[in-house]
Order: C-alpha cells, then sequence, then structure tokens
C-alpha cells in the first residue's frame, strides 16, 4: 500500500455508515439485521496520526523507527512496504540514516547516541508525551519524588522514567501502598490510563507524603473514547473492539466494556468475524484504539454487513417455500400477514430523537429506516383516474381528515386517504397531537406506498426530520443564526430542538461560566450550527458564538464614539483591589479606586458590587492598546470648591484621625476633605510622635490656619484650638479636689488650722 492509498483509505470511513446498505426485513417473525453503530470517538488518536504521517512521508529504504510506530500489526506491515524498518536500538541503525522517533516517545540517552551517528532525527512523539517527559524533567531538577502511574514495560512509561532520571512506577492502588513514606513528591501518568485509576493512586500517596504535587498527563482524546465506548456500550447487545492485542489502550477499552456487562470481542482484523458472533444480536457498538487506522475499522463494517446481506437471503428463500404452503391453503394468506405487519407498525413504542447525550449515537444509523429518509423525493403525479400516484421516499403535503388515539387519517389526493400510524407523528409522542387538528395540512413521507387496502403508509416526523436537515445543511453552509427550545439538560450540555436533537456543550452556552444549565430548561436559545455529520446523527451548535459576534460587533461601535470627558452608562463586571472594571458597552474601562469618590475609599467593594448599573465619566483612552480609564467622583462636586467658605481661616472644626504620618496627622473634616495637623501643633509640650497625642480614628478639634484650594490643602492646629479655650491646668484641678474631698467629709479650716489663727490672734 503506498501513501495514496494510506489516505484513500482513511477517506472511506468518513461514509462507510452513510453507504452501508441494509436489507428491508422479509422475515415477519425475527429480526435478522444488526444495527451497526459506530461510536464516537475511535480510531487513530492526533498523536498516533501524526506520528504515522510522519514516518509515511519520511519513507525511504534508508528509513528506521526506533521500536514498532504503533501497537497495530497491519500498520506496521504497511510501513514495512513502504521501506520503513523497524531497530530495537539505536545501535542497530546505519549511521547518517533517517530515525523515526515513535508517538511512545524515548529517553534523552537515546537522541544523544542519534545525533552522535549523524542520524536525521524525525520526532513523531506524541505531544501529550512531550508535556509528561518535561513535567517529569522538571519535578526531578526540584529534587522531588516522582511516581508515574502507568505500565512499567509500556515504552512511554520507560521513556518518561529516563528523563526523570530515577521514578517509582506504580500500576494500581496495591502497589501505591507499598511505596515508602515521602516528603516532596510529583505525581503524573501514562497517558493511556484511565482517570479513575489515576485518581484513586494519587489519593494513597497524599496520605504518604508531606507536599504532593499532582500532574494529570492522561491525553484527552483517550479519556474521550473511553468516555465514549462507556456510553455506547449499554445502549447495545454486544461490543466490537478493534486493535492490536499489544496495545495498552485497545485492551482498555475491552477491559472498560466488559465491566458494564456488555459482551465485548477484541479484534485486530476483520476476518476474525464469524457470522455466529451476531446470532440473536440487534445492535453492536463498534469502537477502536488510538493505534487504529480507519481502513481495518471500515473492513470491519463491511465484514459485518455482508453477515446482515447473507441472513436476510437466508430468510427469504425459506420463507418464499413456507409462503407458497400458505398460499395453497388460504388465497389471503399474505393480505393476514401483511394486516399482522401494520398492526405491528401501529403499536410499536416509537424511538428516541436524535442525540440521547452528547455521543450523538446516529439512530437507524446502517437500516433501512435512514435509508429511505435519504432517499430523494421523485414526486407523485395523478393516474387518469384522479388517485395520486405515490413512490417510497416521496414527501408530499396532505390535509389531516381524522384523528383517533393511535393514528392521523389524512387526504393524499383525490379520494384516497393515507395513514399515519402513532409512532411517525412526531418523535415527541407527548406532543404528538398537541398542536395538530382536522383540516390542518402536513408535509408527510412515504413509507409504503399501498397496503393491503390501498392505503399508503405516511410518517410526519420523517418529513420533518428531512426539512429539518436542509434547514441546518442551509444554516451551516451560509452561517445563520437559528432557534433551538432546551429540552434536557444532560452530561456536559444541553439538548436543543432544532427540528431534531442538537448539542450545545455547557462551555458554548455563554461568554461565561454556566453554574446551573437546568435554568435553561424551556427557554429560547440563538444559535450556529459548528459541526454536522448526518450519517452519525450529530448536531452540534453554539450561542456563545453568537453572542461573541455581537459583543465583537458593539464593542467596535463603542470604540468609534468614544471620547473624553463622556458620561457613558455600565456595569460593574469585576472587582479587585485597586479598582473596578466596568463594561461600558463591549469595552471594559478600568475605575480605579482612586477615582470612586472625593473621600477615602479603603476598598472598592465598599462603595460598588458586581453587576452594579453605574454612570462613569471617560478620563483617557489608549485606542492602540484598548485602555480606558473611568472616574466616577467627576460626577459630583469637588468639596474643595468650597472648602474655603465652609471653614475660614480661624474658625475651629471637628474631624476624624485618618492616618498618622512621621511629621503629622491627617484630619478629614469632610469626605472628601482633608487637612494636615503638623507634629508641631499637637500641643505645646514637645511631641516625640504624633502616636502620643492622637490615634487613628479619634475625633478632635483643631483650628483652622491655612486653607488652599487651588493645591487642595488644609493647615490645621490642635494647640491652637486648645488654647482658645479657658483651660485649669492638672495641679489646681488636684487642689480643687482635695479641698472639694475635704468639705465632703465634714471637716472645717478651723478644725485643722484653729491653734494657729488663735496664737496669731495673741
Amino acid at each position: 500500500m503506498n501513501w495514496q492509498e494510506f489516505k484513500d483509505f482513511s477517506r472511506k470511513i468518513n461514509n462507510v455508515l452513510e453507504n452501508t446498505t441494509k436489507y428491508i426485513k422479509k422475515n415477519r417473525s425475527v429480526n435478522l439485521d444488526v444495527e451497526i453503530i459506530l461510536a464516537r470517538e475511535a480510531g487513530y488518536c492526533f498523536g498516533v496520526k501524526r506520528a504515522i504521517n510522519l514516518a509515511v512521508q519520511n519513507a525511504s529504504n534508508n528509513t528506521f523507527s526506533l521500536g514498532q510506530m504503533i501497537h497495530n500489526p497491519q500498520v506496521i506491515s504497511m510501513l514495512d512496504k513502504l521501506g520503513v524498518k523497524v531497530a530495537d536500538e539505536v545501535d542497530n541503525i546505519p549511521d547518517e540514516s533517517t530515525v523515526i522517533i515513535r508517538s511512545h516517545g524515548v529517553g534523552p540517552s537515546d537522541i544523544e547516541k542519534a545525533n552522535k551517528k549523524k542520524l536525521k532525527v524525525v520526532d513523531g512523539t506524541c505531544p501529550f508525551v512531550q508535556r509528561a517527559q518535561k513535567i517529569a524533567q522538571d519535578l526531578a531538577k526540584k529534587k522531588y519524588e516522582i511516581v508515574i502511574v502507568g505500565d512499567e514495560n509500556h515504552p512511554e512509561v520507560k521513556g518518561i522514567k529516563s528523563w526523570a532520571n530515577n521514578a517509582h512506577i506504580v500500576e494500581n492502588t496495591e502497589q501505591a501502598m507499598a511505596l515508602p513514606d515521602m516528603k516532596n513528591v510529583g505525581i503524573l501518568a501514562q497517558t493511556t490510563l484511565p482517570e479513575k485509576v489515576f485518581y484513586n493512586v494519587v489519593k494513597v500517596i497524599k496520605a504518604k507524603s508531606k507536599n504532593t504535587e499532582v500532574h494529570n498527563t492522561i491525553c484527552r482524546a483517550t479519556s474521550l473514547r473511553q468516555r465514549a465506548a462507556k456510553e455506547l456500550a449499554p445502549l447495545v447487545d454486544m461490543m466490537v473492539v478493534i486493535g492490536g492485542r499489544n496495545s495498552a489502550n485497545t485492551n482498555k477499552l475491552t477491559e472498560l466494556c466488559q465491566d458494564l456487562g456488555t459482551p465485548t470481542y477484541h479484534v485486530e482484523t476483520a476476518q476474525e468475524l464469524s457470522p455466529e458472533m451476531f446470532y440473536g444480536i440487534r445492535k453492536v457498538g463498534i469502537t477502536a484504539g488510538a493505534s487504529t487506522p480507519d481502513w481495518i475499522i471500515e473492513e470491519v463494517v463491511m465484514k459485518m454487513t455482508e453477515f446482515n446481506e447473507e441472513k436476510v437471503s437466508e430468510v427469504s428463500q425459506d420463507e418464499q417455500s413456507v409462503q407458497k404452503g400458505i398460499e395453497d391453503v388460504s388465497g389471503n394468506a399474505l393480505g393476514q400477514q401483511e394486516e399482522h405487519d401494520i398492526h405491528d407498525m401501529n403499536n410499536a413504542p416509537s424511538k428516541p430523537d436524535d442525540v440521547e447525550h452528547p455521543s450523538a449515537v446516529p439512530e437507524e444509523a446502517s437500516t433501512d429506516k435512514s435509508r429511505e429518509e435519504d432517499t430523494p423525493a421523485t414526486g407523485s403525479e395523478l393516474s387518469d383516474n384522479g388517485v395520486i400516484s405515490l413512490k417510497k421516499g416521496d414527501i408530499i403535503t396532505s390535509t389531516i381528515v381524522q384523528i383517533t388515539d393511535n393514528e392521523i387519517i389524512v387526504g393524499v389526493g383525490g379520494k384516497s386517504e393515507g395513514i399515519i400510524p402513532k409512532g411517525e407523528i412526531s418523535f415527541n409522542e407527548d406532543e404528538a397531537l398537541h398542536d395538530l387538528k382536522p383540516g390542518d395540512q402536513i408535509e408527510v413521507y412515504v413509507i409504503k406506498p399501498e397496503n393491503e387496502d390501498g392505503h399508503p403508509i405516511l410518517s410526519k416526523k420523517r418529513a420533518d426530520r428531512r426539512r429539518a436537515w436542509e434547514h441546518l445543511q442551509n444554516a451551516f453552509k451560509n452561517n445563520i443564526v437559528i432557534n433551538g427550545r432546551v429540552v434536557e439538560v444532560v452530561k456536559g450540555g444541553l439538548l436543543v430542538d432544532v427540528g431534531i436533537r442538537g448539542f450545545v456543550p455547557a462551555s458554548l452556552v455563554e461568554r461565561g461560566y454556566v453554574e446551573k444549565l437546568e435554568e435553561y430548561i424551556g427557554k429560547e436559545l440563538r444559535l450556529k450550527v459548528i459541526e454536522l455529520d448526518k450519517g452519525k446523527n450529530k448536531v452540534v451548535l453554539s450561542q456563545k458564538i453568537v453572542l461573541d459576534e455581537e459583543y465583537e460587533k458593539q464593542k467596535q461601535q463603542t470604540w468609534d464614539s468614544l471620547e473624553e470627558a463622556q458620561v457613558r452608562h455600565g456595569v460593574v463586571r469585576r472587582i479587585t483591589d485597586f479598582g473596578a472594571f466596568v463594561d461600558i458597552g463591549g469595552v471594559d474601562g478600568l475605575l480605579h479606586v482612586s477615582e470612586i469618590s472625593w473621600g477615602r475609599v479603603d476598598h472598592p467593594r465598599d462603595i460598588l458590587q458586581e453587576g452594579q448599573e453605574i454612570d462613569v465619566m471617560i478620563l483617557g483612552i489608549d485606542r492602540n492598546n484598548e485602555k480606558v480609564s473611568l472616574g466616577l467622583k467627576q460626577l459630583k462636586e469637588n468639596p474643595w470648591k468650597n472648602a474655603a467658605k465652609n471653614y475660614p481661616v480661624g474658625s475651629v472644626v471637628k474631624g476624624k484621625v485618618l492616618r498618622i504620618a512621621p511629621f503629622g496627622a491627617f484630619v478629614e473634616v469632610e469626605p472628601g476633605v482633608e487637612g494636615l495637623v503638623h507634629i508641631s501643633q499637637m500641643s505645646t509640650d514637645h511631641v516625640e510622635k504624633a502616636e502620643d497625642v492622637v490615634s487613628i480614628g479619634e475625633i478632635i478639634e483643631a483650628k483652622v490656619l491655612n486653607v488652599d484650594t487651588g493645591a487642595q490643602r488644609m493647615s490645621l492646629s490642635i494647640k491652637e484650638a486648645k488654647q482658645q479655650k479657658p483651660i485649669t491646668s492638672k495641679k489646681k484641678q488636684e487642689k480643687r479636689e482635695e479641698v472639694t474631698a475635704a468639705n465632703e467629709s465634714g471637716v472645717t479650716l478651723g478644725d485643722l488650722y484653729g491653734d494657729l489663727l488663735k496664737r496669731h490672734e495673741h
């Protein structure tokens, strides 16, 4: 196989389910058709595909891969035919050859050896593995003990360990519990490890160490592939896992499916399949490991399709002989059997609509039903007697004649009436008859042009589905905004009704993080289609794109109209220690804490709160760096304007001590107006420190010495304010208190000094 053939094979898988032919259910007692459902994530991951592409592009007779490129013998054989040979050691590669580093990566010693041999090194190491190697190297430099969670025999783990110089390797919690207690530990994982195993091991190691640094190096593609397999396995009767038997991630997929109780087969190629595997099976799920190419997946799907064809053919031959015998006994047996079919169709439970969860499992992805819906309408014509001629797959307009609990009868031209069974009215049975009434015109899809009574069997939901797909394809092609109603919250996002079920990831619902998705149920969203795959019945939509586009448009309009000194209405979006960011129409401006109020503001949260609507003034515009400075206090009168009038020199004012400096204290006489009491103006006595006289928060009286409104300064004096009032000295006050105390005790001056007074008289 050459490179072009390889690419052709890879492209085919995208259409394989679309092109897989399913036969109409001929037998009327059992169903031998197997529905094939391909997991949402299966086959080559980015890292493997990148490595294989590099190998193919550099293939020559002098090219070697250092170890097998991937764990898939078929791909290794294909590369060998292209000239890429496998070498287990760098020493075994001739000098000046080309060496491909596989996706698992290698250690630094191998790179050093390759450079010494002057080899052309083509590095196919998976970016996720490179990240793990870098983390291991950094942890080693920090002198951390390193624990790698994974298989010690896996080449990726061996490579990571070599970058760490030394490391403990554990595969499960039991091995982790056997590790010694450690001080500083760095933990990382093999990229294909199940996350549950990793975090169970982390929990054990954290209990054994004082300081733990955890790095989840598991490849996102691996976890997505495992999640998709776990979502699909419970929905099918059997799982087929495709991939090399020596592939770690393929074996993990097999274990995951088996643990869910679903019968699971692990195969490398389509040749390992046999018809006996599928007896009694109605739905088969397919997934594949990261090292499984698309063309092998295609071969498996085509092989299963051949089994379906053989089984239907065998039943048809048996039925012909049986039916002939029945017809010999009863001429109307066929009619009775068809009546039984219609009864089954009328009473059959309808299938869930489209996407049941983010994995977007295709509904009837490979059965007649999907093929019928994809059949282009060929048009209907009136015959000579006025009866409309219908063809299977037509979409026609009909008029509702009668509605019953089990069906709708419609007029389809002339005197002909068609039947819409209950299961074919709507994907949502609860709403099936809600808005319909006799006389309404509806579009219907022709399932069967005529039953035994001559009535066509029709479907409204299939017609709706086709129109919905046409609408979505047009919206996707032309980037059109559509509306969708949220009907359900599922893991990872929302299901919306856009004619069919579409999926909106949680990260694409709003421009920011959404905490409670349940609040969106029943709401209409404005959406754009970002991914559309009819074969997989997959529709992914985004409201965030619509909101981002509107935001950018509004942002540009705002920038075009901004001018300094403008007053704009805005919303406080975020508050920090140094100020608040205010949205003034798609543009976030900074309202610095110093511009919030004329008075002192300790923290912006004391004045503002997130979500608050305020008016602000534009103070400055930097269009090059997209920065805008805002002011709030400018919308109020500056209190310094009337300070000289309100606080004349010589007047005594009351104020609150705001802060103390080595040279004095700042006193707020009103919000926005502060005065300085110099240390020399605090007392008539010598003052060493301002704290000896005043304290922060204290209310004091001070005399106004000077007011400079231009410089917004005021000089105050505590000592002069005190000198204006008669103040009794401390000693006189003490004597007064003593005399008062003596008088209150009843002792007179005569009692104390009577003898002296008498002597003085003589």
